[in-house]
């Protein structure tokens, strides 16, 4: 699990679900049977970095994999488990109806109904920090009470156990001697024997504090420390929670743990007093038995009070930076010191110490941290402070992180040390330490999208243009810098003329993409689409392609696969769009795979009758590329998710993928297509005299066949290409609708009210209104808790205008005929290529 990048946590959580195995139809486990479930059995357990930790395999009857998980019996929830996992173990069918999950132990299994959702982000941050104690394996998810409940549960920490049997039966409750438990009592053994307390569920034991009061101590192993509630501990005079005596039967809490002063937010009819750690249980075999309502409490260690623990308490409750810091003195090496020099770091921002101060507290964290995780965590710290606006701390701690880089167990730490380092030295006017930092970051990170965009700033500053372009047309793929880089481009491009010769290329979605090709994955049919005896063109078809700029990623797949089988299909089927044919797979500079097919003749193809929309979903999260239009159309066809090609709103095929599945995708589009195209329709639509005349394109349609009454046409204002770099990987989109050009909120009707078998319709629309709706559809799903997207590529460009309209039917979204149209008056193509200075992908030179 020696991984590390952006996105870090991610990329160790999948190397530790990797290995799922396909499981026999016989069970959920492949073996076990309802009996194996039914005995119970001991769950080996351990401690990692204060939190308890089981290991298992979880299984359904597609996969198993292995998998580690957390153990809180105080938790409200059954099996939480990570979104990658459940997709692993396809723990949802395709309509989200939830399938059974076992989890598998040494000798026997439980079951539960269907998973929950957890705190994903906790989950990848344990296991990117801790993976080395808990092995190969991921931690993906938490056990709560709502498993636990149904057994007996036996707590055997020190033995590294935790047991499960079957509760006991109602008869054999009743049948007990002395029945339910309504005292504490103390057996020969030193086992005491309580009463239990159930409320919702929470298991409490009963305790006797601040002479003789009567409270309630929730059984929980969520946490190490045990808590106890910080006002009843204010209460008596005693904030560090060092509250005395704190009795179950014969033993004494307080003499086994120092007590943690925190919020206990539980009700309890006496007091809700504190929630038991599993520092406290690692000092006892502790059974808790719903079914007769008792605790079994049986110490098998010694008392041995935690001084470390209590100084740490007492110094925190001082407030104070001194007693921190005194605290830090006395134990260094402590459990508690990361976490105390971290507090130390806090309180001294909180009371504006003096920079050295502030830079010792720095140094302290460092200090108390492991030694191969100092730089990853000094990374941490950096991020957080830059946040916060305090860069005095993100310089002190990108030094110490430099320091410990060749040590730290994810190796590209350093590398984004450096980074943000340089990016901070650049804001603070630094500019020559800045670029010795960043350039030591592009050594290590090439296609680092802000390391590029800041070198370019670097060299922006300096007026080294070209140098500063090549940067940004790094920077530009990348979905974390694409926005930034994107205007950047924007703002050096005029700029980038000699004294010898001011002619330039204009600035264009065109130029960027020659300028990034072969950095990116890109798709190329093998050759145009030529009509024949054996593919007739009998009509125009339209074909709609349903997306979203984050719709899963390039390693995974989702809208990468689909976009590149769509831009084969453009390619193959409107070889005037710009999209080359013959060309390979490529990432970088490396060839991925070989070539898809031949280069095409010489000679022009014949027109294919083929148009192309796609439109942009809000799912999994807005993008500015989303539309009113686009949600309305996916209403109409029923589509859900933005992974679907519809052929003429009629045929679907798939539209997303992995990378390559492009091939794949591309082949199924085209069959569908070309089955299309030999299908002679009733309707003809085509429009005429479309042109863009300060700032409003206007036109005519008109359409021929028989009305219906569910027969509308629609407009729409198409780019042929957007850069919306997301993380799906794909940043050129192609064909993609802006909006409806009719104006209103309906399409025009073709109904049988309408007399002739030809209509003519007019449309006239200023670009500026579609681009304020737009953004008012973005604010809409703002609003209604979508999510909020980055507003990139909100300005529509002249040059990739296209206008496409088709006729359609209302109740079922099936489309009769459409036609496509570049109009008149718009910027004309009059690029030159530039002779652009290109730094070296590995680093660049000064």
């Amino acid at each position: 699990m020696n991984l590390v990048s952006k996105g870090v946590a991610c990329a160790v959580l999948l190397c530790g679900i990797g290995a799922a195995k396909p499981v026999p139809q016989e069970g959920p486990d492949g073996a076990a049977s309802q009996e194996s479930q039914a005995t119970g059995g001991s769950i080996p357990v351990k401690v990692v970095a204060g939190r308890l930790v089981v290991s298992c395999d979880l299984a359904t009857a597609a996969n198993r994999i292995p998998v580690n998980l957390f153990l809180e019996h105080e938790g409200r929830h059954g099996l939480q488990l990570h979104n990658r996992a459940a997709a692993t173990l396809r723990a949802e069918s395709a309509d989200g109806t939830p399938r059974s999950i076992a989890m598998l132990f040494p000798g026997f299994r439980v079951d539960v109904p269907a998973r929950e959702l957890g705190p994903e982000e906790e989950f990848e941050e344990f296991t990117k920090y801790h993976s080395a104690e808990m092995g190969e394996n991921a931690l993906v998810g938490s056990i709560g009470v709502d498993v636990l409940k149904d057994w007996t549960v036996t707590f055997a920490l020190a033995s590294g156990a935790v047991r499960l049997e079957p509760p006991a039966s109602d008869e054999t409750v009743a049948s007990t001697p002395g029945g339910i438990v309504s005292s504490v009592f103390v057996e020969s053994d030193g086992t005491v024997v309580a009463p239990l307390s159930l409320i919702d569920d929470m298991a409490w034991l009963p305790v006797r504090w601040n002479s003789g009061e009567p409270a309630g101590f929730m059984l929980g192993t969520s946490k190490y420390d045990t808590r106890i509630d910080v006002r009843a501990a204010r209460r008596v005079g005693k904030p560090a929670g060092d509250v005395g005596t704190v009795r179950i039967g014969e033993i004494d809490l307080s003499k086994y743990v120092a007590f943690r002063p925190e919020a206990v937010v539980e009700v309890h009819p006496d007091l809700a007093l504190g929630i038991t750690g599993i520092g406290l249980l690692e000092s006892f075999e502790v059974r808790v038995d719903r079914a007769r309502r008792e605790v079994r409490m049986k110490p098998i260690r010694a008392a041995k009070y935690p001084e470390a623990d209590f100084a740490f308490f007492s110094a925190r409750a001082k407030e104070s930076p001194d007693a921190l810091l005194g605290y830090l003195e006395s134990y260094p090496g402590a459990r508690l010191a990361p976490e105390a020099a971290r507090l130390l770091l806090d309180d001294s921002l909180a009371d504006m110490a003096s920079p050295e101060d502030v830079n010792a507290a720095v140094k302290w964290i460092y200090d108390t941290m492991e030694g191969d995780l100092r730089t990853t965590r000094m990374l941490d710290l950096m991020k957080e402070m830059a946040d916060a606006g305090e860069s005095d701390v993100v310089v002190a701690a990108g030094a110490l992180g430099i320091e410990a880089g060749r040590d730290d167990r994810y190796p590209n730490a350093v590398h984004e040390v450096h980074g943000l380092l340089g990016r901070t030295l650049l804001d603070r006017g630094d500019g020559d330490e800045a670029w010795r930092h960043l350039l030591s970051a592009a050594f290590g990170l090439p296609e680092d999208g802000r390391v590029n965009y800041d070198l370019g700033r670097f060299y922006e500053s300096q007026g080294r243009f070209r140098r500063a372009f090549s940067r940004y047309v790094q920077a530009v793929i990348s979905p974390e810098s694409g926005g930034l880089a994107i205007d950047a481009m924007q703002r050096v491009q005029p700029l980038l003329a000699t004294s010898d010769d001011d002619t330039r290329e204009p600035y264009s979605v065109a130029m960027v993409e020659r300028m990034i090709a072969g950095k990116v994955r890109s798709f190329g049919a093998a050759s145009p689409f030529v009509k024949s005896e054996e593919t007739p063109v009998l009509r125009t078809v339209l074909v709609e392609f349903f997306t979203n700029g984050h719709f899963g990623n390039e390693e995974r797949g989702g809208a990468i696969g689909g976009a590149l089988g769509m831009e084969g299909l453009i390619g193959h089927f409107s070889p005037d769009s710009g999209v080359e044919r013959g060309i390979e797979f490529e990432s970088g500079d490396a060839e991925v795979s070989g070539v898809v097919g031949t280069e095409a003749e010489a000679e022009k193809p014949e027109e294919a009758n083929v148009v192309f929309l796609e439109y942009h979903l809000p799912v999994p999260r807005p993008d500015a590329l989303c539309t009113s239009l686009g949600a309305k159309r996916a209403a109409q066809l029923r589509v859900g998710d933005p992974e679907v090609i519809v052929v003429d709103g009629a045929v679907r095929s798939a539209g997303a993928g992995k990378w390559r599945d492009a091939e794949e995708i591309y082949n199924r589009g085209r069959r569908a297509v070309l089955g299309r195209l030999a299908t002679l329709g009733d309707h003809e639509l085509d429009l005429l005299d479309a042109s863009y005349e300060d700032g409003v394109l206007s036109g005519t349609v008109e359409v021929y066949g028989p009305r219906g009454e569910d027969l509308a046409v629609e407009v729409v204002l198409a780019e042929g290409r957007v850069l919306y770099p997301g993380t799906s990987g794909v940043v050129v989109h192609r064909r993609v609708a802006r909006g409806s050009l009719l104006g209103g909120t309906e399409p025009l009707g073709f109904s049988e009210d309408d007399g002739e078998d030809e209509v003519t319709f007019e449309f006239r629309r200023p670009v500026s209104e579609i681009e304020d709706a737009m953004a008012a559809h973005l604010d809409q799903l703002e609003s209604e808790g979508a999510g909020s997207a980055p507003r990139i590529s909100m300005t529509i460009d002249p040059r990739e205008m296209r206008i496409i309209a088709f006729l359609y039917d209302r109740r079922t979204g099936a489309v009769l005929s459409a036609d496509e149209i570049i109009p008149e008056g718009i910027p004309g193509d009059e690029l030159r290529v530039l002779d652009v200075e290109a730094a070296p992908a590995s680093a660049g030179g000064r």
